[in-house]
């Protein structure tokens, strides 16, 4: 294939600011910008072999799956072997989730954005995320990258989601695109959520693994008399039976919405309707609410906090109540009772989307917060007769859901992973076999110019031998962001943004600008929609290169 060439050179005065940049940058770098400068020089330091980096939910604490790897790694025979190393956003407000792990000498814990971070980051040889790295990583040629992923979704997810698809997905999808390995539950989860979801059919080169679901094996692992203390100390009263009330968050990624009325006026039902005697409401929001609840007084004393795994929360529950949250894939495996309340059911199903519609659930579902108050007391009085008559619907998803799952997950994965064991393992790769056509739009250059021509070039596209990923720098206006968001509901579409730093533009560069931008993706042909700057003719250059 013929090299691709700028049809837009850098003038002069683009080089200058470039220059001035590149030399004030060691003067004038914000704290932040500066670490992340470091981390790119810690990217040539020596690879630690046998050193596991761990965060979960951008670094909230010791959590969900994992943890479970991780918990799992230090009970092994060969756990002296490892070092662990666990990214915490605050060291402070996690210190019981920590203090488990005090007195071993192979876990390390640093401070989310610190140097350390970033030194480990770039140094350790596995990398393990149930979310995301941010815009900055890359992931290097000899790390291996274990996605966990967070689970089963019930509500619409990723590119399904078209409030804001791209946005909802960029993050994610860079990172999915960068693993070596996608951790999936089974083949319905693998296709929900990775293929259909995140797009990721044909485009993904690493290895999806449905060898059963880390956090499941906590749950039936556990040992529920650490719970019960763990919930004492926090000042939950053990001697009651617990009901777990679990909403999820509205919004999107940029915007977190929440009622807080409406949660206060939902536990203050649910207390009027049970024997406070012999049952209490406790309460597991998402991760992006916690904040928020945690300062209002009223709710405070129902909050769990995530000092205790969500998972290991769930050994202990006796009922379930929640909304859209995918946290009753994983409750049921305890075979014990679910009760949903969609107050907003008809409205988010409209503009969010549900994979399961309400009459397939594993139990009763209202958007009434009355019957809501009814069922509960219903189930409280009598819990077997509840499961029977949701018998169905319950077994048939955990018949979808949890096939497999006996609690040996973990073992399978580290087997398969990092003890190159040759065990029997359930590979997924997403090959299409079309065509893959990386289109480049570059809102920098063209600003408005280029809609008639990307528009026109679509509608041409044989889409059954063509698989089309559009990248597009970052949006710069309202109009930018709902064309491109409106494109992401049938077409992969990426967001690009610049590193907050000046490097020397040569081929090792931008061979890491494409891994970092791409991950592992191979594409056959790169297509340019209006002008071409130098930076993305050579970008284009080593994307063909790298494939």
């Amino acid at each position: 294939m013929s090299e691709y060439i700028a049809t837009v050179k850098d003038g002069t005065k683009v080089k200058l600011n470039r220059g001035f940049k590149k030399f004030a940058q060691k003067f004038r770098m914000s704290k932040d910008d500066k670490i992340k400068f470091q981390y790119h020089n810690y990217l040539s330091l020596p690879i630690k072999d046998n050193y596991i980096f761990y965060e979960a939910f951008l670094g909230l604490g010791i959590l969900d799956s994992p943890r479970a790897l991780f918990n799992y790694l230090l009970d092994s025979k060969d756990a002296s072997q490892y070092t662990h190393v666990w990214a915490v956003a605050d060291i402070e407000k996690t210190g019981d989730n920590l203090k488990e792990y005090s007195e071993y000498s192979n876990v390390i814990i640093v401070q989310k954005g610190s140097d350390d971070y970033y030194k480990y980051l770039a140094t350790c040889k596995y990398l393990i995320n149930n979310s995301y790295f941010d815009y900055f990583f890359e992931k290097r040629v000899d790390q291996i990258y274990i996605n966990t992923c967070c689970g089963i979704p019930f509500k619409h997810v990723g590119y399904d989601n078209h409030s804001q698809p791209v946005e909802n997905s960029k993050d994610l999808v860079r990172n999915f695109l960068m693993a070596d390995y996608l951790l999936s539950a089974n083949r319905f989860m693998t296709d929900t959520l990775y293929k259909h979801a995140f797009m990721l059919e044909g485009i993904f080169q690493g290895k999806i693994l449905e060898l059963g679901y880390p956090r499941i094996d906590t749950i039936l692992n556990s040992n529920t008399a650490v719970v019960y203390k763990r919930l004492e100390n926090c000042g939950f009263d053990t001697n009651k039976k617990i009901i777990l009330y679990a909403p999820t968050w509205r919004g999107n990624v940029n915007s977190v919405d929440f009622n807080l009325d409406g949660i206060k006026d939902a536990i203050s039902k649910m207390s009027g309707a049970i024997d406070e005697t012999r049952y209490q409401i406790c309460l597991r929001v998402h991760y992006y609410l916690y904040e928020a609840l945690a300062k209002d007084p009223d709710l405070s004393k129902f909050l769990v906090p995530f000092t205790i795994d969500t998972s290991e929360l769930l050994t202990v529950t006796d009922i379930l109540i929640t909304d859209y949250s995918a946290i009753f894939y994983d409750f049921l495996i305890t075979q014990r009772p679910i009760l949903f309340y969609l107050p907003d059911y008809k409205d988010y199903r409209k503009s969010r989307g549900l994979y399961i519609p309400a009459k397939k659930l594993p139990g009763y579902a209202t958007s009434d917060m009355d019957l809501v108050a009814a069922s509960l007391t219903a189930i409280c009085n009598d819990p077997e007769q509840y499961m029977e008559y949701y018998g169905e619907n319950y077994y048939e998803l955990m018949k979808k859901s949890l096939e497999g799952e006996d609690g040996e997950s973990c073992q399978r994965i580290v087997n398969t992973i990092l003890r190159n064991k040759n065990t029997p393992i359930a590979v997924n790769t997403l090959k299409n076999y079309k065509k893959q056509t990386l289109v480049i739009v570059d809102i920098d250059t063209n600003g408005k110019t280029f809609y008639d021509q990307l528009n026109e070039y679509l509608d041409n596209v044989n889409f059954f031998d063509n698989d089309i990923t559009i990248l597009v720098t970052a949006f710069k206006d309202t109009y930018n962001r709902e064309y491109f968001n409106a494109l992401a509901t049938k077409i992969r579409v990426l967001e690009w943004h610049r590193l907050p730093y000046e490097l020397k533009r040569d081929d090792s560069f931008f061979t890491r600008e494409v891994r970092r931008t791409l991950g592992n993706s191979d594409f056959d042909e790169v297509k340019f929609i209006g002008k071409v700057s130098e930076y993305w003719a050579e970008f284009a250059n080593n994307v063909i290169k790298l494939s």
